[in-house]
């Protein structure tokens, strides 16, 4: 009997059922029950263009209007019960009453057999009806199972499809960039169900400027179908610089410095654009990023594939001392201790001018050979490096005045680029006034020169003249200032005024590190060309053979003044 009792309330409480039914839903479409008609055909042209995948895809798409049945659809769902322990206990409860009056030992009240029966049966029945009145358990889940059932009606879809051509296998595509045309309306075989186009082989990049921003128009045509796509240059080709000044530094900030310098490049090197900055584009050195200034380049747009053959033609960075003519500067004359130089050096230039790269190396080369050849004392040699404007210049000149004293020597060195202005020549300021070029006039400071007492007075002048005529007119004007006055003068200029100052550096041979004409003239000082006779013809003869050789273009120094003149007594 307990054993019974324990088993019941095992059963009441975790016995439970489930039972399935199913459930009418909306209204669903049968896929399965449909008829398809075609309504139209339209091209359409795909996106996502890249330089690795710069191919354009019209598709030729057909408009189905498909009609599909409607019918009730039902789902079926699953639903688990547990008894209610209220009435399973009352029921047990019921069930004990009836076996005890049923099995009652009392003699005067004992019921008879069927009373036994009848009160066991009805017992029973009470557990019976307690265990099956049960309560839901959690909600109703879905089996998946789903029955469409009869039809309700019809529904309308539209759907799109790629297509082969229907009408012929050729279309015709045209190519317009800024109303120009690049492709005239041609011909074009349908690739499977698409006109594609490989714009980076169909399109030559070389035509477009570094600064173009306007996008490639590519229509296409297809029997009275019409489709119209705008491609960015971005989506098909890259930007990538090439240098165009004779040497640009490679640095590893945007800021002018000789500490960031990480190597120099010649003139024509190529590197991969990341991103413009101001005056400096940020560009791959292999696989760093580095910065080059954007004036020293011009931009192009190439194939992607253009990045696996570019030419870079590295200058090694080298400490000065190590090119010929910076060792062993030999002594060439006696120790001039009331001999001066002044030495006015402009290489670092704001707006669109490049740097001169190797201005204050030249600058310091001469210095040394002012000190250690000629035997100037330092403290008599002036120094003037990136001045702006005339102002900074007659300060530098008042230094100079201040420690001069009547009958001395004085040699002067000059170099940056020079413009011709209202038939005078100017040397331009490293710096900018209000967006624009400062310049000094040379003329009033050869003028100035030419006031000094002087035992002799000598000016090399390593002028990139920007803008002169062909005639020498104004060179002669502005030597003639200081010969004029002075009999033991020499004036020489590096070149020509419709030449350019060239750079000793070739991608291919020799990299002096040094403009041309200094680089000879202090070679003409080390092999003891003294006398400016001998110096000149030296920078005659040199200067024009290496500027041919390298760049395959003449510069011609030019002389005035005394031949016989010595540089150090």
């Amino acid at each position: 009997m307990k054993i019974s009792i324990l088993a019941l309330i095992f059963i009441s409480v975790f016995a439970g059922c489930s039972t399935t039914s199913w459930v009418v839903q909306e209204d669903a479409v049968d896929i399965n029950d449909y008829e398809s008609e075609v309504t139209g055909y339209f091209l359409r042209s795909s996106n996502g263009l890249s330089p690795d995948q710069p191919v354009v895809h019209f598709e030729l798409m057909a408009s189905e209007d498909y009609l599909f049945t409607t019918r009730i659809k039902t789902e079926r769902y699953i639903q688990r019960y547990k008894p209610r322990l209220g009435y399973v206990f009352l029921g047990m409860a019921g069930t004990g009453l009836s076996y005890y009056a049923a099995l009652s030992d009392d003699l005067i009240k004992r019921p008879t057999d069927q009373q036994q029966y009848a009160l066991m049966g009805a017992g029973s029945l009470l557990t019976g009806l307690s265990l099956l009145n049960m309560k839901p358990s959690g909600e109703p889940k879905e089996t998946g199972e789903v029955r469409l059932l009869r039809k309700t009606g019809t529904v309308s879809e539209i759907d799109t499809a790629s297509v082969f051509p229907y009408a012929s296998d050729y279309g015709e595509i045209k190519i317009t960039y800024n109303n120009k045309p690049l492709i005239e309306r041609t011909e074009w075989e349908f690739s499977g169900k698409a006109l594609s186009i490989n714009l980076a082989e169909e399109i030559n990049a070389g035509q477009f400027s570094g600064n173009s921003k306007a996008p490639i128009i590519v229509e296409a045509f297809y029997d009275s179908l019409y489709a119209v796509k705008e491609v960015p240059l971005t989506s098909i080709f890259e930007q990538f610089v090439i240098v165009n000044s004779q040497v640009t530094a490679l640095r590893n900030s945007p800021n002018t410095n000789s500490d960031n310098i990480l190597t120099d490049l010649a003139e024509g090197s190529q590197l991969k654009l990341v991103s413009s900055e101001g005056e400096w584009f940020k560009v791959l050195y292999g696989i760093s990023e580095t910065w080059i200034a954007a004036k020293d380049v011009r931009m192009i747009w190439r194939p992607s594939e253009y990045a696996s053959d570019l030419s870079v033609i590295e200058i090694p960075n080298i400490p000065f001392g190590s090119v010929d003519v910076e060792q062993n500067i030999p002594v060439v004359g006696k120790s001039e201790l009331n001999s001066s130089a002044f030495i006015l050096s402009n290489y670092q230039y704001e707006g669109e001018l490049s740097e001169r790269t190797y201005g204050d190396r030249d600058a310091k080369l001469m210095e040394e050979y002012f000190i250690q050849a000629f035997g100037i004392r330092e403290s008599r040699i002036v120094k003037a490096s990136n001045v702006d404007n005339s102002r900074q210049t007659d300060r530098a000149y008042s230094r100079l005045i201040s420690s001069l004293q009547d009958n001395q020597s004085l040699t002067v060195y000059i170099n940056g680029y020079a413009e011709e202005r209202d038939s005078k020549l100017y040397l331009v300021g490293s710096g900018l006034s209000d967006g624009e070029n400062q310049y000094i006039n040379l003329h009033s400071f050869f003028s100035a020169l030419s006031n000094l007492k002087l035992k002799n007075l000598i000016i090399f002048a390593d002028l990139d003249i920007l803008n002169a005529s062909k005639n020498s007119s104004v060179l002669d004007e502005l030597a003639s200032i200081i010969t004029n006055k002075l009999y033991n003068s020499a004036v020489i200029f590096g070149a020509k005024p419709n030449q350019r100052s060239n750079m000793y550096t070739s991608a291919t041979g020799e990299k002096k590190r040094h403009s041309i004409f200094t680089y000879y003239l202090a070679d003409a000082i080390k092999k003891g060309n003294v006398t400016m006779n001998f110096l000149y013809s030296h920078l005659d003869r040199n200067v024009s053979f290496t500027s041919r050789q390298i760049y395959d273009r003449p510069q011609n120094p030019i002389f005035y003044g005394n031949r016989d003149l010595k540089l150090v007594n």
